[in-house]
């Protein structure tokens, strides 16, 4: 069932765990998307590829969403080449990885 045909969803982290999942389930209901991420365009790539086989239209962009200037850049780049954005999952977090005592 395509219940989100001609939408566009931006998944902020979306390269990878909870982010791609939540990409792929919005591309099987029928969104283009586009895939944040900071880090491992590498991630990105694959869940582009993988939302390609489903038939979609779908772009890969590097920003840190904390940074609102690259924010409006990004956005404006998702409206460039997929039109205005219709869902905003954010996914993006951050890590702190702590040093054992």
């Amino acid at each position: 069932m395509e219940t989100l045909k001609g939408k566009v969803a931006l998944v902020t982290g979306g390269n990878r765990g909870i982010g791609a999942a939540v990409a792929l389930a919005l591309a099987e209901a029928g969104a283009d998307l586009a895939i944040n991420f900071r880090a491992r365009s590498e991630d990105a790539e694959k869940v582009c590829a993988e939302i390609r086989k489903l038939g979609r239209r779908v772009l890969a962009i590097q920003a840190d969403v904390s940074q609102s200037d690259q924010v409006k850049k990004m956005v404006a780049q998702i409206e460039g080449e997929l039109g205005a954005v219709s869902i905003v999952v954010n996914n993006a977090g951050m890590m702190r990885v702590r040093k054992p005592e």
